[in-house]
Parts: structure tokens; C-alpha cells; sequence
């Protein structure tokens, strides 16, 4: 599927979270809501979005994951990555962390944001929110619960749920193709036929809801 269409993904009996197939760009605050549950039956403090934020571990977590992006992004440019004459280092540098603490201490996030928006990044107004990237949501759930983290990494990682989206929104593509190679529809407009086909699956499978089915 070429365009990044949002994904509502069942996490376990947690809740559920969209998420753009291609992007793997998620909602921050869906994880924390997941989170917070878990914790108010623990008998914990919620943690909001600021709380969050604001913790030097996450922005550790942030470069560490932009360095792997950029040694892969580079490796695509060379056979051989070591012997090349990159510049880009296999060690993440955290001391620019320090550049962006205010006196008492505190990160200021949302200029960090700036940096990395491939990764994280905000949006105020209607539809706004904070999005981040699959690795950084995975990372926010574990520092919420460790049962999150676990059931996020189940759906993500192990059920590969993201790449058959991909192959299956690929796939449906080229039967909407077949239809319209069909000698009693070619030329006409046959969307209405790409929907009856996708119920008929749906319902020889069982799924007619597929709202947060992975």
C-alpha cells in the first residue's frame, strides 16, 4: 500500500493504537492513556505527556535511534559502511542534551522536538496531539509498564502487524486491477464491485468489524 493510511491496532486487552502503516507514526498520548490504566490499578501515579517529556532517558533513547537511522540511511549509500569515509558515528553523542536544559534543569522538549521530527513531534489545534515513531512509543510504554511494553513488542514486532498491512493493502491493489480487466467492466468505474469483494472476504473470514482487529 503506497499511501500511509492509519492503522487502529488492538493492543492486547490494553486499549487500542493508530498508527500510520508506512510512517509507523503513533499517537503518544493513546500510549500513556494504555499506561496509566495499568498503573492506577497498581496503585501508581499517572505520568502526563510532560512527565514524560521531560525525562533524560527518553531523549538518551531519541539520538540513540536517529544514530542507527543514520548509519542505516548511510550503509544504503555504501557496501561496505566501516571502510567508507562516513562521518556519521556508531556512538550516539547525549551531551547535546545538555544545550537544551533550562537553569533549574529541566529539558526543554519541545525545542528538542525541532530536531528529531522524523521521530517525534507535536502539533497544536484540531487534530493536533503528539505523534512519535514505532521504537519511541515502545520506548514510552516501558517506562509506563512493563506489561504495556511487553504486549506492544508482541503486536508489533513478533506479529509483524505493520508488514502485512503493507502486503495486504499491495495485494488488494492488484485484484482492484483484475476486476478491472474483467471483458463486462473494463472502463467503467468499479468501486462499488472493490467494496462488495472486500465484505464478501471479510465475511467468508469471519471479520465483517474490522475496527482494532490486527
Amino acid at each position: 500500500m503506497k499511501t500511509n493510511q492509519k492503522m487502529t491496532v488492538q493492543i492486547g486487552h490494553f486499549g487500542t493504537l493508530k498508527i500510520g502503516h508506512l510512517s509507523q507514526m503513533g499517537d503518544v498520548s493513546q500510549v500513556i492513556e494504555m499506561g496509566n490504566k495499568i498503573r492506577e490499578t497498581r496503585g501508581l501515579s499517572p505520568m502526563t505527556i510532560d512527565d514524560i517529556l521531560r525525562k533524560q532517558e527518553l531523549w538518551e533513547f531519541i539520538i540513540a535511534r536517529n544514530t542507527q537511522l543514520a548509519i542505516y540511511l548511510k550503509s544504503e549509500d555504501s557496501s561496505d559502511l566501516q571502510n567508507s569515509d562516513s562521518t556519521v558515528s556508531i556512538y550516539s553523542d547525549y551531551s547535546i542534551l545538555n544545550d537544551f536544559k533550562s537553569p533549574s534543569g529541566l529539558l526543554r522538549y519541545s525545542e528538542l522536538m525541532k530536531m528529531f521530527p522524523h521521530l517525534i513531534k507535536s502539533r497544536r489545534g484540531k487534530g493536533g496531539g503528539t505523534q512519535a515513531e514505532l521504537y519511541i512509543l515502545l520506548k514510552i510504554a516501558s517506562m509506563l509498564d512493563k506489561d504495556l511494553e511487553v504486549s506492544i513488542y508482541d503486536v508489533f514486532v513478533k506479529s509483524k502487524i505493520l508488514m502485512w498491512r503493507d502486503v495486504g493493502g499491495d495485494n488488494y491493489i492488484e485484484f482492484n486491477k483484475i476486476v478491472d480487466t474483467l471483458p463486462d467492466r473494463a472502463d467503467k468505474d468499479n468501486t462499488s464491485i472493490y467494496m462488495q469483494m472486500a465484505t464478501i472476504v471479510r465475511t467468508k473470514l469471519g471479520i465483517e468489524d474490522t475496527e482494532g482487529y490486527n
